[in-house]
C-alpha cells in the first residue's frame, strides 16, 4: 500500500520534470529564433563612395551607394 504511492509519488514528479524541461527546451528555441530574427534587422551596411577625378575638374562625379566595381573607399 504505501509503495504503491510511493511508485505514484515519484512518477508524478518524474512527470512534472520532464514537463518542465520540454518547457524550458521550447523556451530556449523560441530565444534562439526571435535573435536571429532581431539580427536579420540589424545588419546595416555603410554606402560606398566613389569618386572619379577631382573635385573641381571636368568628368568629376562622387557616387554613393550599391558600387559594383572595385574603385571606392573604405
Amino acid at each position: 500500500m504505501i509503495f504503491g504511492f510511493i511508485k505514484k509519488l515519484i512518477k508524478y514528479y518524474v512527470d512534472k520534470l520532464v514537463s518542465w524541461l520540454r518547457v524550458k527546451k521550447l523556451q530556449f528555441e523560441l530565444d534562439n529564433e526571435i535573435k536571429k530574427y532581431h539580427d536579420s534587422f540589424e545588419k546595416k551596411e555603410e554606402p560606398k563612395i566613389r569618386e572619379v577625378g577631382k573635385f573641381g575638374e571636368d568628368g568629376w562625379s562622387i557616387s554613393i551607394g550599391d558600387i559594383k566595381d572595385g574603385n571606392t573607399k573604405d
